[in-house]
């Protein structure tokens, strides 16, 4: 029986419907049965199939008596949620006045904060009004009401252009997919920015995966998973929760089997030694090694390791004792568990006094700045003279010129000894002016180098002023962006954004857009 068609009827037709066909299949077993031609203890395939049917009734009739009450919640909740929440702070202001009056009787201090129990007098409607397609009208019964007219009627061309506003108001878009789907699928972020169930499905099991992105956060808000729970599976949520305990934890403990490599959680840790809830092995808390009396034997592996971190000046997080390797930029750290820290000494960030830039550092991130503005670009051509080519085109117009003045020669030979006279002084004016211009004609190797050390000069003054504005917003909200056309790679994950990136306009950074608004 297709429930979606019953669920675009009322209530009480509904009932009626369902009592009807009760009835005719009441009448049509008993009918079947007064035959008796069958065997006493077996059922006939039409006793059978009126027993489904029936069974199917059934089904349906819980069906709608389960969503009269959801309606009965929603609308109860809409109409007087907030008068319950009143009534529940108004006893909570009375049992909070009772704990002051005993506490000030002994003598004792105030007791908790009255603003930090009670609830806000408002409720999200949109939420609830998202419940409430989801449970109680469900998304594809609102828009089959949208597609059809109901009985074939004819409708007016102001009701059809208001079903059309109304429908266009239920779709939006995905922020990461950029999908239209109903509301109803989308989840809000603290941003405001939406996503549907396979995008935020997907930023949640990536946050398990990569620590970078825990929490899942959207513009540096955290996305709270009980706002989020609508829209995610329970698996997800199960796995989400199992990992929060560990990537919140810090100075954390796995268990030093090799083939186990688990994390044990808190509970499970008492002074130095820790449980595994795997392979129950004990492991010592402090060395992470196998459980031991007395002090901590020294690790061979972990002090090779701290060795080549001493020999390439890498760092450690102070929070959860991660390796960290600096290339390039300010000495300001975040650890992919969140922590900041100097990167000359470990400290916690803005407790130390140590600079904030490495100069080699800050020359070679702003030369790599730079060089992002001549990737792409056309070089100017390097100017060779007035009347001056290439060295092979130059060698060309010699020879043209030798066997034109040659020709011209015999041509012009002179029949008379004063014409012959005349003709040499001429010629040896012609000399004489080109020799003149050629001493004058710049040389092209030095128009080369001239040019080569105007662009190195330029190239310099913009390092330099790239170099000023980093020693002032290297510290960045990130806050304004800019596209940039054509393959780049990420800065923070290294993919390859094959049309286009993102850079921001304060500290320059290279982000996709996972990054801009789930990782930093």
């Amino acid at each position: 029986m297709d429930v979606s068609i019953l669920a675009q009827i009322d209530d009480e037709n509904v009932a009626l419907i369902i009592q009807l066909l009760q009835e005719d299949s009441e009448r049509m077993v008993s009918a079947a049965l007064g035959k008796g031609k069958q065997l006493e203890g077996t059922q006939t395939d039409t006793q059978m199939a009126f027993d489904l049917f029936t069974e199917e009734l059934q089904n349906v009739e819980a069906f709608f008596a389960d969503r009269r009450m959801t309606r009965s919640i929603q609308n109860a909740i809409q109409l007087d949620g907030d008068a319950l929440l009143r009534s529940q702070n108004e006893e909570k202001v009375a049992e909070y006045d009772h704990n002051l009056s005993v506490s000030l009787s002994h003598g004792e201090g105030e007791p908790m904060v009255l603003e930090d129990t009670l609830q806000p007098l408002t409720h999200d409607d949109e939420l609830i009004e998202k419940m409430a397609y989801i449970y109680v009208n469900g998304i594809e019964d609102i828009e089959s009401d949208d597609d059809t007219v109901a009985a074939g009627q004819p409708e007016s061309s102001g009701w059809a252009a208001s079903r059309q506003v109304n429908r266009s108001r239920q779709k939006r878009s995905c922020e990461a997919c950029g999908e239209r789907k109903h509301f109803a699928e989308l989840s809000r972020a603290p941003c405001q920015h939406e996503y549907c169930r396979q995008c935020l499905s997907r930023l949640f099991r990536d946050a398990i995966i990569d620590e970078s992105l825990f929490p899942p956060r959207c513009c540096k808000q955290p996305i709270p998973l009980d706002r989020s729970l609508l829209f995610l599976d329970a698996n997800v949520v199960r796995q989400f929760r199992q990992k929060a305990v560990e990537l919140s934890t810090p100075n954390r403990t796995y268990c030093h089997n090799a083939n186990c490599a688990a994390f044990i959680p808190p509970a499970n840790c008492s002074d130095t030694t820790a449980v595994c809830g795997e392979c129950h092995r004990r492991t010592c808390t402090t060395c992470k090694g196998a459980s031991h009396g007395g002090d901590c034997p020294n690790d061979v592996q972990l002090q090779r390791v701290l060795q080549l971190a001493r020999e390439q000046g890498w760092q450690r997080c102070q929070n959860c004792w991660g390796m960290v390797e600096l290339n390039t930029g300010c000495n300001h750290m975040t650890c992919r568990c969140g922590f900041q820290f100097c990167y000359i000494c470990g400290a916690q960030w803005k407790t130390c006094r140590c600079d904030h830039w490495e100069e080699r550092r800050l020359y070679e991130r702003a030369a790599q700045i730079d060089a992002r503005g001549q990737v792409g670009e056309e070089r100017e051509a390097v100017p060779l003279g007035p009347h001056l080519g290439t060295p092979e085109e130059q060698q060309g117009e010699v020879e043209e010129q030798q066997e034109e003045d040659d020709q011209g020669e015999r041509q012009s030979e002179p029949q008379d000894p004063d014409e012959d006279d005349q003709w040499q002084a001429e010629s040896q004016e012609l000399d004489e002016e080109e020799w003149r211009l050629e001493q004058q004609a710049p040389d092209p190797e030095e128009q080369l180098r001239e040019f080569a050390e105007q662009q190195e000069h330029d190239r310099q003054e913009r390092i330099r002023m790239i170099v000023q504005d980093l020693r002032v917003n290297h510290e960045c909200s990130h806050e304004r962006w800019a596209s940039r056309s054509g393959p780049q790679e990420c800065e923070e994950c290294h993919d390859v954004m094959p049309v286009f990136i993102y850079e921001c306009r304060r500290c320059h950074i290279i982000a996709c857009r996972r990054c801009r608004y789930h990782r930093l």
